[in-house]
């Protein structure tokens, strides 16, 4: 009696669904990344005349400074005593480290003054302020 088999076919593992699938895990994490680091402190900034845009700003670490004198690093409120470490533990894990300094155009000059300091303190020197273009 004669019964059927299949036909003998050397197997094959498909590759498109699986690279499909890695291109949309990609372009949800870099997207979800861009949300992340766009996060930042509502502030009014203050007007400048003669204020350029850099061609290339790089990495930087975003610094805000409210109009009551609070510090964030990034979203995160931070005491001015702590900004140093913190500036410094990051300056450790990329050494070019650099920072975007953003303050609300009535906060007071002395908490710049003191985000500058720790700035400093850290071993950062390149800062760019934050304003808006007339």
């Amino acid at each position: 009696m004669k019964t059927w088999s299949p036909e003998e076919v050397d197997p094959e593992f498909e590759l498109t669904p699986m690279i499909d699938i890695v291109f949309l895990l990609i372009a949800f994490f870099m997207t979800l990344i861009s949300f992340i680091s766009a996060e930042l402190i509502e502030l009014k900034l203050p007007d400048a005349n003669q204020s350029s845009i850099p061609e290339e700003p790089g990495e930087r670490q975003y610094i805000s400074v409210d109009i009551s004198g609070q510090a964030y690093l990034g979203s995160t409120p931070i005491s001015y005593e702590a900004l140093p470490q913190a500036l410094a533990a990051g300056r450790a894990a990329q050494p070019r480290l650099k920072v975007f300094l953003r303050a609300d155009a009535k906060t007071a000059h002395r908490h710049v003054n003191r985000v500058m300091e720790a700035c400093a303190e850290a071993g950062i020197f390149d800062l760019i302020f934050a304003s808006n273009k007339n």
